[in-house]
């Protein structure tokens, strides 16, 4: 048996490699680490000493407390080699060891093992080479001797398997804490992504402009992922790019244009994530980049510009969280940029088609050329005055322009007619409001103005047409028209009569203050009459649009 035991701790050294592949992918530090706090615990649990064996390393690892004694005969450290469970190993002097597999992977392979007395305490000579071997005092010897404890193999066994049985709950307890706390943290950071886009999709309005929405993502981002450098760069409407940056560097337009420039030919139907960039040729151009991810901003057929954040500052790595937001920001904001060139253009379709029945109204009575388009620009004033903005600034242009519209079904004789109209004349006349209003009813984009065309000849003192409404049921639209209408009806110069003189115009605005026109819209008039008068003057039948109109004004 001494023979046995100086071989036994020549063999410490020359253990063959084997191995499964449990924990593979914890690092060298968290390994050892783990195998010796499994180890302690078994300890703890049973009270009994015992070494950890990295067997793969050909390496004594560790022992569970100072006081342990290094006794492990051939047969021992063979079994180790192997052994894939517990496992407990009788010998005929009395003592039976345990083996405990801790941990193992493709490298590594760490093993508890230990002994005790299964009948009565000896020091045995194998026990005295080894303390000697230890540098024990014989002290040391009687003090372990007397610590060590004596039992059979059945109680043996029954109590490292409880002992191991309950580090597996721990161990299983301990995992979904982890899971728990990592699917908090998620939720959290799920909770906040949606959160965000909550509130960018209550933006997704047309009145929204991009950089107000732009500013509003960009803000969030920068809550949600803490970064060196948080951008937003796009193309705006007009052709100027918009760059929306929250950085602690100069990471300008111009650098983003180089970095972009460096992906040209990647399919970008993912976001970009790079969380090494110190590996890559990148960092030849970007030495001061170490992680970063780039997402388009596309409806997902245009692209209209960049999301970019990089240089994490608490975490190591961007993820799919980080990646995931970012690119649903760039979707939001790559619909809305889109929705907003469409609804310009069906603006511009629709200014188009105005004019055009504008311009089939002059075509058919000539002498009221430019009357549509001076009450749009005076009615949009008097609005403006009254404190309105926004669509209904708009929408009361476009009412204007349209609001004879219906003469198109007046006879041409009655509209171009020089003298006094017959009452049967005049009745002809009073229907082009409900004509106008029957053109366009159908046409759903031009709903909102349809009271300003329907409206604009009602009186105040209900005695206009041709619904006969009183007071305030008269739509707000119409009775701010009315008074453009009257205004320029009665200023302007006929073939077969000249303008009214300011003068009587205004005394009859007074005069009908109340009965025929809405109080406010009139003292509105008297608050800007100067204005209204010079737009008035200027503006010339040959104006292109309201923009020059204005721009004479």
């Amino acid at each position: 048996m001494v023979l046995g035991t100086i071989d036994s701790l020549k063999k410490l050294s020359n253990f063959s490699k084997r191995g499964g592949e449990w924990d593979h992918s914890l690092h060298q530090d968290a390994k050892n680490e783990l195998a010796l706090s499994r180890l302690k615990r078994i300890s703890e649990l049973t009270g009994l000493s015992m070494h950890c064996f990295d067997s793969n390393q050909q390496l004594l690892h560790n022992k569970s407390n100072a006081q342990s004694l290094a006794y492990f005969p051939a047969d021992v450290l063979n079994e180790i080699e192997t052994v894939e469970g517990l496992t407990l190993i009788e010998n005929p002097n009395g003592i039976t060891h345990f083996l405990i597999p801790l941990l193992r992977d493709a490298k590594q392979r760490f093993i508890a093992v230990g002994f005790v007395f299964s009948r009565e305490k000896r020091k045995l000579t194998e026990m005295v080479l080894s303390a000697v071997k230890q540098e024990w005092s014989s002290e040391d010897l009687d003090f372990w001797l007397e610590s060590q404890r004596v039992l059979d193999v059945k109680s043996l066994h029954a109590l490292l398997s409880l002992a191991v049985l309950h580090l597996e709950e721990e161990q299983q307890l301990t995992q979904l804490n982890d899971e728990v706390d990592n699917l908090s943290e998620c939720l959290d950071e799920t909770f906040e992504e949606i959160s965000l886009l909550h509130e960018v999709a209550q933006h997704l309005k047309i009145s929204e402009t991009p950089e107000q929405l732009g500013q509003l993502c960009l803000d969030r981002i920068s809550t949600l992922i803490e970064a060196e450098t948080n951008i937003i760069w796009f193309e705006a409407q007009d052709n100027t790019s918009q760059f929306l940056s929250d950085s602690q560097t100069d990471f300008d337009e111009l650098k983003l244009a180089r970095l972009v420039a460096q992906f040209d030919g990647f399919h970008w139907d993912k976001p970009l994530v790079i969380n090494q960039v110190e590996s890559s040729l990148l960092s030849l151009e970007f030495p001061d980049l170490h992680n970063l991810v780039l997402v388009p901003v596309s409806d997902g057929i245009n692209s209209f510009g960049w999301i970019l954040s990089c240089n994490l500052l608490k975490s190591e790595e961007y993820g799919t969280i980080q990646a995931s937001l970012l690119n649903s920001v760039a979707s939001f904001l790559g619909t809305h940029l889109r929705n907003i060139d469409l609804y310009a253009q069906q603006e511009e379709l629709m200014l188009s088609f105005v004019k055009s029945f504008i311009s089939t109204l002059d075509a058919k009575d000539p002498y009221t050329r430019g009357h549509s388009e001076r009450v749009a620009l005076i009615a949009q004033q008097l609005a403006k005055q009254l404190g309105y903005s926004g669509e209904f600034i708009q929408d009361i242009y476009l009412s204007g322009l349209l609001h004879d519209i219906g003469k198109i079904g007046v006879d041409d004789g009655i509209l171009r007619k020089e003298g006094k109209l017959t009452d049967e004349e005049f009745s002809q006349i009073q229907k082009h409001p409900m004509i106008g209003y029957k053109i366009l009813t159908g046409i759903k984009k031009l709903k909102n103005i349809l009271p300003g065309i329907r409206n604009h000849h009602e009186q105040i003192d209900g005695r206009g047409y041709p619904d006969g409404l009183r007071g305030s049921d008269i739509p707000l639209m119409a009775r701010i028209i009315a008074v453009a209408d009257a205004y320029d009806a009665m200023g302007s110069d006929r073939p077969y009569r000249n303008g009214m003189p300011l003068e009587r115009l205004e005394n009859i605005f007074r005069e009908g203050k109340g009965l025929q026109w809405d109080s406010d819209v009139i003292d509105a008039y008297f608050e800007i009459r100067d204005e209204i008068t010079r737009l008035s003057q200027k503006y010339n039948a040959e104006a292109e649009t309201l923009a020059e109109a204005g721009r004479n004004g």
